[in-house]
């Protein structure tokens, strides 16, 4: 995650591409069967973005970890998950993977 650099420095001084990367690697850390990601490419730059994505992405192959992405930027999750639920205001409206989506 490219933390190397910082870590003697306090995380108030962290961008917030940083504070981004912190997150995820802590969220990763636990020995977890589930792992909820709210924007996790938020704040960071092109490479970044695609560098988490298969973070996201390879972790969940490897370990058998379930990730749920939440995220208002459809292109987003279109890159990274490979089952999609929508929710709007509380409520189940489609879900879906491989196979289509189901309304």
């Amino acid at each position: 995650m490219e933390l190397e650099s910082v870590l003697d420095c306090k995380v108030g001084s962290f961008s917030t591409g940083m504070k981004q990367r912190l997150g995820i690697t802590l969220a990763l850390l636990p020995d977890s069967e589930f792992i909820i990601l709210d924007e996790p490419t938020n704040g960071l730059d092109p490479a970044g973005i695609v560098e988490i994505r298969q973070i996201i992405r390879e972790y969940n192959r490897q370990f058998g970890v379930s990730v749920m992405v939440s995220s208002h930027l459809l292109s987003e999750i279109e890159q990274i998950c490979d089952h999609l639920i929508l929710i709007d205001d509380g409520k189940l409206k489609a879900q879906g993977g491989d196979k289509g989506v189901a309304r």
